[in-house]
């Protein structure tokens, strides 16, 4: 698990370019990713708008800057594509602001012990559960679940 937080002042801050990037890093350090699409099995995202769908695919590390829409229109994040993400519908289908972040780690925690129901993705080993709060992505966790 890993977080961070960013400046509070907006113009301190590159909202391209913003602490996920590090915060996905120290994560995947710790559990020992190093090709994120290919050695997670399944992802939670904390998306409240759908630009930042795009933003974060591209800082989780699951393609390169500016390719998040290209990654989408591959199929990779849908439910049969090679990294689904949120089998749950995510934070887009619902959005308890305060408990986001911990129902991205219970959804994930579920696709692993293969409690999903007719959300889960098949053979899931290791999840990604991904968190922000704050205004444009202020602060970010990750947590990497596995078997």
């Amino acid at each position: 698990m890993s977080w961070g937080l960013d400046h509070q002042f907006l113009g301190d801050r590159d909202l391209l370019n913003g602490k996920l990037k590090g915060v996905a890093q120290k994560a995947y350090d710790m559990a020992g990713i190093t090709r994120p699409v290919e050695e997670i099995d399944a992802a939670e995202i904390c998306e409240p708008y759908s630009s930042q769908e795009l933003l974060w695919y591209e800082q989780l590390g699951f393609c390169g800057d500016g390719e998040g829409g290209k990654l989408i229109d591959s199929g990779t994040t849908a439910m049969g594509g090679r990294l689904p993400v949120n089998p749950s519908g995510g934070v887009l289908a619902h959005n308890p602001y305060v408990a986001r972040g911990l129902i991205r780690i219970g959804e994930a925690a579920l696709q692993v012990m293969g409690k999903a129901e007719k959300r889960q993705v098949p053979d899931v080993k290791t999840a990604l559960a991904h968190s922000t709060h704050g205004f444009a992505g202020q602060h970010h966790s990750v947590v990497i679940l596995g078997k």
